[in-house]
């Protein structure tokens, strides 16, 4: 089998940033990364805010209530579904339900509009800055990479096709919808990718779901805090590196311990 040094050595003339990279690597002891996908490979969260939005101001004409109260009570009650439902998209039939009952409005409309709400899952995201250069890059230095992500499955597969992600990862695993990502969910993409942990990289916004798992599996990680406070709860693991966006992700490599 080929090794990173290996493969370093002989992209040392034609592609000294690639050697960098591999270099690196090798000293870390890295032969895999597995991402996250959605706040962290892609823009997802402003296609969430923006759909709730368009939600807040399409209810509000029609009730009368104020924006303020409805943004509020929908972001609550949506953090609360998260919890019960996972990221399963019928939860937002429940979140239009209990935002009804608890602004105690009985025209209907609030449930009537969930189809606005809905439409987040029709929405093409952006790809983050930096990403397939970085994904480029760590795939001709021959680092193993997999993708590790929670939410529905065929909107998850849409997604990486209109984005064109797929070449990047030679495994890609889907959490169930329905629960909550977890070790287990981690530590069987790093199976998938025939590395024990202490060999991988973790990189991902969730310090929930992403970044407390797999710190605890033994893998290094890099850490891009999650837009939604629900994803930032939690005490960071020693030795977690932080990011603010993707395209710092390369540089990170010489904090790493």
């Amino acid at each position: 089998m080929t090794s990173l040094v290996q493969l370093g050595m002989i992209r040392t003339e034609s592609d000294p940033v690639a050697c960098s990279t591999g270099e690196k690597l090798r000293r870390l002891g890295i032969d895999g990364v597995l991402y996250d996908l959605d706040d962290t490979l892609i823009y997802t969260s402003e296609i969430f805010r923006g759909f709730m939005d368009r939600y807040v101001e399409a209810v509000a004409v029609e009730t009368g209530i104020p924006r303020s109260v409805l943004s509020e009570a929908l972001s609550r009650i949506n953090d609360d579904e998260y919890k019960r439902m996972g990221v399963n998209p019928k939860r937002w039939g429940e979140v239009v339900k209990r935002l009804a009952e608890s602004l105690g409005d009985n025209s209907g409309v609030l449930e009537n509009n969930v189809d606005i709400l809905l439409g987040i899952y029709r929405a093409e995201p952006r790809v983050r800055p930096g990403v397939k250069a970085i994904l480029r890059e760590m795939k001709g230095c021959g680092v193993k990479q997999g993708l590790v992500t929670h939410a529905n499955e065929e909107w998850t597969h849409w997604k990486m096709d209109v984005v064109g992600l797929w070449d990047y990862f030679s495994i890609v695993l889907i959490a169930d919808e329905n629960g909550h990502k977890c070790a287990e969910h981690w530590r069987r993409g790093m199976e998938m990718l025939e590395l024990p942990p202490e060999r991988c990289l973790v990189v991902g916004d969730s310090l929930s779901g992403d970044i407390i798992p797999a710190a605890g599996l033994g893998a290094r990680t890099v850490w891009m805090p999650s837009p939604w406070s629900v994803y930032r709860a939690g005490v960071v693991p020693e030795q977690t590196v932080q990011i603010e966006e993707f395209n710092q992700f390369l540089e990170v490599l010489d904090r790493l311990r």
